[in-house]
């Protein structure tokens, strides 16, 4: 069965483009044109993957990311397209959700090879709600105190109860958690997010670190799981069973 892509653009530019390599990578596309129309058709066929244009007259794939991921709570994956290399554009685009950028003209090959990187990811990477598999909810987790997590199904835990996170917030998280106890820089952390050869400013990683703390941790001010260490990174906290952290001699 084909992939649907939908496909959000002012002209038909990409489409054409695009379709070729799409039809014989096993992708059949949709198109919009307005941001309207893609919510409407995102709602309707719910497509494996969204590449939206940004242009602030006709298609902002940006009101895109902040319309479905808000407002529709929905967590299909995003590649924001764009003429010029703004790495303002980038920075927000991550921060609403989107999932890669790519910079035009575009390199047809390159992008079909992002998305299907981002698919073989997994859907489930976005944690769409409470979703979980009762026969897996025991098996393959990584437990740091209260806080776990479930790398095959790209799921967080916090005491029982999933947490809903990004892909981008996931993506740091998780690095976090398998280097529990030593410090990361934040160019190491930008190295692991999935947005291939960006260019981003180490500012971004505070914005996601501040974001992941509002969902895991009790208290935003005296962080349990996640510890700022000044003109360095930032590192996980290695946490026993009680959430008291350990000690190491």
């Amino acid at each position: 069965m084909k992939k649907l892509v939908l496909i959000v653009e002012k002209q038909i530019e990409v489409s054409e483009q695009l379709h070729p390599l799409l039809e014989s990578n096993g992708f059949e596309k949709l198109t919009a044109h307005d941001l309207e129309s893609a919510v409407k058709i995102v709602q309707t066929y719910s497509p494996q993957i969204i590449l939206a244009e940004l242009d602030y007259s006709y298609v902002n794939g940006l009101d895109l990311c902040r319309q479905l991921r808000n407002e529709k709570n929905d967590w299909t994956p995003i590649i924001l397209i764009s003429a010029k290399d703004d790495e303002v554009d980038a920075v927000l685009g991550l921060e609403l959700g989107a999932d890669d950028y790519v910079i035009k003209p575009i390199k047809p090959k390159e992008l079909v090879a992002r998305m299907k990187s981002i698919l073989r990811r997994g859907n489930l990477c976005c944690l769409q709600g409470g979703y979980k598999q009762e026969n897996q909810w025991e098996k393959g987790k990584i437990f740091n105190g209260n806080l776990a997590i479930d790398p095959d199904h790209f799921m967080v835990y916090l005491e029982d109860e999933p947490v809903n996170l990004t892909r981008k917030e996931y993506e740091i998280l998780y690095y976090l958690f398998i280097n529990k106890g030593k410090v990361l820089t934040r160019q190491q952390l930008i190295n692991e997010l999935s947005a291939e050869d960006m260019m981003l400013d180490e500012r971004i990683i505070d914005v996601f670190i501040s974001r992941i703390r509002q969902k895991i941790e009790p208290h935003r001010k005296n962080p349990v799981y996640i510890k700022t260490v000044r003109q360095m990174g930032y590192m996980m906290k290695d946490m026993d069973v009680s959430g008291a952290a350990q000690t190491h001699t």
